[in-house]
């Protein structure tokens, strides 16, 4: 009975402690560091010869998708220092994604 009552106590004071996380953390952006980020240059497409190649709309971007990106920019100071670190004018920022690990994806001219 004793051991029962403790694992009722673990798991609840584990679920209490992720519902506090998740409050700390909701609303925050997570912070992107220079790892996480990715940079591809869109007038040198890396994948050519190997049958895969960036999309048209990436090679040959549109306003759109370029106002997107930089609003993006303005948005978020964590992948802006991430980029300069990586020594990218950010003037030449086409397009931004986010990947699966939740890093960035960054497409530059």
């Amino acid at each position: 009975m004793k051991k029962a009552i403790a694992l009722a106590t673990l798991i609840s004071a584990s679920v209490f402690a992720a519902g506090a996380s998740a409050q700390t953390y909701g609303a925050a952006a997570p912070v992107v560091s220079a790892e996480e980020v990715t940079v591809v240059n869109v007038t040198n497409d890396p994948s050519t010869g190997n049958g895969s190649r960036l999309p048209m709309n990436l090679t040959n971007p549109g306003p759109e998708l370029i106002q997107d990106a930089q609003a993006q920019l303005q948005s978020d100071p964590a992948l802006v220092d991430a980029l300069a670190m990586k020594n990218v004018q950010l003037s030449n920022v086409v397009h931004i994604q986010t990947a699966a690990n939740g890093g960035k994806v960054v497409y530059v001219r």
